[in-house]
């Protein structure tokens, strides 16, 4: 991957914070909830034409070749417009693909959401342990269930995770093919995840055994990295809202921000929000250098455990200081409180991202052995 430059990383976040400027509308995000497929119809156009989606693929299947830092960025400025869907769906399915070494083909196709790929790979709530997959795959067909899968609306090719004749495969199928079904939950924001039955259905293989778990393995991480970064944003915003609301409203005739028990649980919020800062932005600058899995992975689980504890703190601590107005569905920390609900268990809760953290860190990394 080619190093991203302090210039090129600042238009890029110029262009995404721009973007989430014109598309802050609290009231649509609040029209598309629970309803599929859980963002707007441009956004996906957008996101190709800024050439966001192709920034991790490599540059010789259409992509721009600058590495998770580059869609770091991305993800976190997405925040202000409320949610990054479908940007982490698709590049989780995407980096898979790289990865499994996937055709040129398909990598293109996702560069310009021509074709739009969605991961498969959770049966149960623990996600974060490897296990041989109850699905099966044999002569070419695909059988079982799979749930949680992110970006299932409106997807062109399921990434199926399975068990094989040569251990764990990652079998490529077809939306809508015969033998396959597709349901939907939706998730605190509202936004839909999806429940896929596959009975026989027909597959091709990307990777199997070692190269599969590694492939799975390292796009996860690579994602996790990503959604530590749209909490980065989230708190940033749920920030703003906390010191605006402290400096205009009143309360026994005075701002509520006079008062030192406010000012003192601010300070605390605000010391919180920099060392995340610190922690994410050193991460994101040096994670790409990372060429062993097992240190990615370390790093990876690190940036996770700081951020999802960052953005609990902040949610609890912003409801308190808005009174009961921060709950309100009117009000728009609401949407940033919601959606950082829905990322914070996702591939990985911070026990869990300890855990793992703790196993890599192992001689050899010999517990990193079974899990994901």
């Amino acid at each position: 991957m080619a190093s991203m430059d302090a210039d090129t990383a600042a238009l890029l976040r110029e262009a995404v914070g721009k973007h989430a400027e014109r598309t802050a509308d609290g009231r649509a995000v609040r029209a598309r909830r629970n309803d599929l497929p859980g963002h707007a119809p441009e956004t996906l156009a957008v996101m190709a034409e800024q050439g966001w989606l192709a920034l991790a693929l490599p540059e010789d299947s259409g992509g721009l070749g600058l590495g998770v830092s580059a869609a770091g960025i991305v993800a976190e400025g997405l925040a202000g417009c409320f949610t990054a869907d479908p940007f982490h769906s698709l590049f989780l399915a995407g980096r898979v693909l790289v990865h499994a070494g996937a055709g040129a083909e398909l990598l293109a196709g996702l560069a310009t959401a021509e074709a739009l790929p969605a991961l498969a790979w959770q049966e149960n709530p623990q996600g974060f342990r490897l296990a041989p997959p109850a699905t099966t795959f044999a002569a070419g067909r695909v059988s079982g269930q799979k749930a949680w899968v992110a970006g299932a609306a409106g997807a062109s090719h399921y990434i199926v995770s399975a068990s094989g004749p040569d251990g764990l495969a990652l079998v490529l199928v077809e939306a809508g093919i015969s033998g396959s079904q597709l349901s939907h939950d939706f998730r605190a924001d509202g936004s839909p995840t999806g429940r896929l039955a596959l009975d026989a259905a027909p597959g091709t293989v990307l990777a199997t055994g070692k190269v599969a778990e590694r492939a799975l393995r390292a796009a996860l991480d690579e994602t996790s990295v990503l959604v530590a970064a749209e909490l980065m944003g989230h708190v940033d915003r749920m920030m703003a809202l906390v010191i605006e609301h402290l400096k205009t409203r009143r309360q026994f005739g005075k701002l509520i921000g006079a008062f030192q028990a406010l000012q003192h649980r601010a300070a605390d919020m605000f010391v919180h929000q920099r060392l995340a800062r610190a922690v994410l932005d050193a991460g994101l600058a040096r994670f790409d250098e990372l060429r062993d899995p097992v240190a990615r992975g370390m790093q990876a689980a690190r940036l996770r455990a700081r951020l999802n504890d960052t953005a609990q703190l902040v949610i609890r601590e912003s409801i308190q200081l808005f009174g009961a107005m921060g709950i309100t569905d009117e009000n728009d920390l609401s949407l940033h409180v919601k959606r950082c609900l829905s990322l914070i268990c996702w591939l990985g809760s911070s026990v869990e991202q300890r855990g793992y953290y703790m196993d890599l860190a192992e001689p050899q990394g010999q517990a990193a052995e079974g899990r994901i």
